[in-house]
């Protein structure tokens, strides 16, 4: 009974996660037969459910508008790459330019009007995805540049995609590399972003959950920019 007990504890801390946020329980039948005939499992179970109820009920901040995912840009994918990109430049001086690229696919929620919980973050990104640097040559530019033509758009910051060409305001003749913030996902070569393979990496351990909860918290009430940056 303890063996089941504990995979029906893990179970429950999963589906928390899961795109509802309704702790329940996925568990053998077995487990389902003693859960049934013995009512102090239920009992002992409660406070699980309840403390994991309580936290991803937790504010974190207030969104002015509806933030929402759409192609080729919106509010909520600019909200998410400038959090990217502010957290992980916030205090360095970098000789070279710096954008972030995530991926429309990643994002799986949309934020409406008014205060937004743990749990509207987590429904927003419910992978485990960590935060890496990419070291991209500008010669490899016109790849991404193809690949935002045939994807439609991406949540992107600190550059603009105009006419089919990327427009990064800080890229001088002499650069020879930017840097790319995105997702270990996308670094790997994941959603067809093969241009990233190859190259140098530099890996954190921060998850790009974690910031925009973190990005969230600070401003407490979202700032949000709607300037589109995606233009056909």
């Amino acid at each position: 009974m303890k063996s089941n007990l504990w995979y029906i504890i893990v179970g429950a801390s999963l589906m928390a996660c899961s795109a509802h946020f309704t702790p329940t329980f996925q568990i053998s039948h077995q487990a389902v037969v003693a859960s049934a005939t013995d009512s102090t499992l239920l009992r002992h179970l409660q406070p699980y459910r309840d403390t994991l109820s309580q936290e991803f009920s937790a504010y974190v901040a207030t969104a002015p508008a509806d933030l929402v995912i759409s192609r080729p840009g919106s509010n909520l994918m600019n909200w998410c790459a400038d959090a990217v990109l502010s957290s992980q430049t916030a205090n360095k001086r970098l000789s070279e330019p710096v954008i972030c690229l995530l991926n429309t696919g990643g994002l799986r929620s949309s934020f409406g009007a008014g205060k937004l919980t743990l749990a509207d973050f987590y429904k927003l990104m419910p992978f485990d995805n960590r935060v890496v640097w990419v070291h991209l040559p500008v010669s490899k530019i016109p790849e991404i540049e193809n690949y935002l033509k045939q994807s439609g758009g991406e949540p992107i910051a600190n550059c603009s995609f105009k006419n089919g060409k990327l427009d990064i305001p800080s890229l001088l003749p002499n650069h020879q590399y930017i840097w790319v913030l995105t997702s270990d996902f996308l670094a790997n070569g994941g959603d067809k972003m093969i241009f990233f393979l190859g190259l140098e990496k530099e890996e954190t351990p921060i998850l790009l959950r974690d910031i925009l909860i973190a990005s969230a918290y600070l401003q407490d009430t979202l700032i949000l920019d709607p300037q589109l940056r995606y233009i056909r």
